[in-house]
């Protein structure tokens, strides 16, 4: 197994969804191709931090529950110490399955992506000079998903790494 001691899982920013990816997207009268950027605020990630512990990590998304169970996509689970330091929620991960390990160690397939239950708010504004048109509000964590690229970016991945000063052996010998 590789266990991961702490690794971002989400972060605070604007990103880009669907129409139909947004929960509740009729009612909102969304149009469902069009492309809307979506606010994850701060807050609303520190109140759900405790809805992110002992989640599925699944190798892609897919809707996950106890009724529904995505057995064949599991490949580990998150710890149960999440934690939000801004812009991130972390969490430490266990991951189960040999393929994703591998997918992980050779930088195949190593970014994070939560998936959410929330409630959208139509809200424009501006975080960090990125424009929004709606809002993530009452967030809820589903499960965590090991893509090849994340909407959360390139600083959402598995912290697969060594503690600063210990040496790995490497073909036989030590690296540093």
């Amino acid at each position: 197994y590789l266990h991961v001691t702490v690794s971002p899982l989400t972060k605070e920013q604007v990103a880009p969804y669907r129409g139909a990816e947004i929960p509740g997207w009729q009612e909102l009268s969304l149009d469902p191709e069009r492309v809307y950027h979506v606010y994850r605020p701060a807050a609303e990630l520190e109140k759900a931090v405790n809805t992110f512990n002992g989640l599925p990590i699944l190798i892609r998304h897919q809707e996950e529950s106890a009724w529904n169970p995505q057995k064949a996509l599991r490949v580990g689970c998150t710890g149960t110490s999440a934690a939000f330091e801004a812009p991130y929620l972390k969490n430490a991960l266990v991951f189960h399955d040999a393929e994703a390990i591998e997918l992980i160690e050779s930088d195949k397939q190593k970014e994070l992506s939560g998936g959410y239950r929330y409630k959208a708010v139509i809200q424009a504004g501006v975080f960090q000079g990125q424009p929004f048109d709606l809002v993530m509000t009452n967030l809820s964590g589903n499960h965590v998903a090991l893509v090849k690229e994340g909407r959360a970016g390139e600083d959402v991945v598995v912290g697969d790494s060594l503690p600063q000063g210990m040496a790995r052996i490497f073909n036989g010998g030590i690296m540093k």
